[in-house]
């Protein structure tokens, strides 16, 4: 199976762009952490947004549409269960922070009104990666999909990108994903991130399972454009994701981290920056008269030679050293004094 080998700069993601150029977007995934509480959920977006969130994400998960009762997945999303009005309210809420709300939907008529409230995207939880008619689904709506490959086989994330495309999607971002809960941090193989970008031609994040932000924070330095990252208002209530979710103020710690990351990586390429090239005229080596030497007289390697001159001196650099050798002075020199073009005398 082809795919691109160039990188996609970017996807939309609601007023957003993800990708190349564009700051690393940051997802609170509340997921069904509110227990099906409105209220609480609505409090956990505020709270998102305090804490620097760009987006939230829920879990739309109709229980008796995907699970088989008595099922541990189907009691719990049983009580977790936001109603299309409710999800509705919770999209604008977000919004009006400033953030861009999406979700996952697990079933048909889920998706369907999922979409008419209009998420920055769909997303495709590992769990859903293999379920193609929902991919497809998904994709025939023209919506940015965001894909996490948790569990996966490379030939079922190729499927589920094949399906996608095959369908109508053009815009889709990759997450690595490791599905362990928690993820031990050696589990998280964050090479996958930059080789999923380009393997499939997308932009490529992380979404982290792992305890504490560490993680989330180094995957950028390995080519994140987007992580997501489980929130909660209380980490040590029991059940749903609560034990691996950060809290308000761990959440905004990861997002400074995310910040810094994103800052220390800088752009490709390698130009002097803030006061380095002043500090290069100041501590970078040039040609200088080692001893006292007359007008005429030959240089070489007695008397010229390569230091580090007084601040605000200037001088031929170092890679004129050895072309000088045999050549004879235009004046005097004095020791130590910095050697220029008109100190030396024109060739015959």
């Amino acid at each position: 199976m082809v795919f691109p080998m160039t990188i996609s700069e970017d996807i939309p993601f609601g007023q957003r762009r993800i990708g190349t150029g564009h700051p690393v977007c940051i997802m609170a995934e509340i997921g069904i952490n509110h227990e099906g509480s409105v209220e609480v959920c609505a409090r956990m977006i505020e709270a998102a947004a305090r804490a620097g969130a760009d987006s939230v994400k829920l879990q739309t998960i109709d229980a008796d549409a995907n699970y088989v009762r008595g099922t541990e997945s189907h009691t719990l999303f049983s009580t977790a269960w936001l109603t299309p009005e409710e999800t509705a309210a919770m999209f604008d809420l977000a919004r009006t922070l400033g953030m861009e709300p999406f979700t996952t939907a697990g079933d048909p008529a889920t998706l369907e009104w999922v979409e008419r409230l209009e998420p920055a995207a769909h997303k495709i939880s590992s769990g859903l990666l293999t379920h193609l008619p929902i991919v497809r689904q998904a994709a025939r709506t023209g919506r940015t999909l965001l894909v996490s490959t948790g569990m996966s086989q490379l030939d079922e994330v190729d499927e589920a990108m094949a399906g996608a495309r095959a369908a109508g999607a053009v815009d889709i971002g990759l997450f690595q994903c490791t599905s362990v809960y928690p993820a031990p941090p050696e589990s998280a193989n964050l090479a996958a991130i930059r080789w999923l970008a380009e393997r499939f031609g997308v932009p490529a994040g992380y979404s982290d399972h792992t305890l504490g932000d560490e993680v989330a924070a180094l995957s950028v330095a390995a080519g994140a454009v987007m992580v997501e990252k489980h929130f909660t208002l209380d980490t040590t209530r029991p059940g749903y994701d609560h034990p691996i979710s950060l809290d308000e103020a761990g959440f905004a710690a990861m997002v400074r981290r995310i910040r810094a990351a994103e800052a220390a990586m800088g752009r490709p390429g390698k130009v002097p920056v803030l006061d380095e090239t002043d500090r290069a005229r100041r501590f970078r080596r040039i040609l200088v008269a080692l001893t006292d030497i007359p007008a005429g007289a030959v240089l070489g390697p007695g008397n010229l030679g390569c230091k580090r001159p007084l601040p605000g001196t200037a001088g031929l650099p170092p890679r004129e050293l050895e072309a000088l050798f045999g050549r004879r002075t235009a004046r005097p020199l004095a020791r130590d004094e910095a050697v220029t073009l008109d100190c030396i005398e024109a060739e015959r």
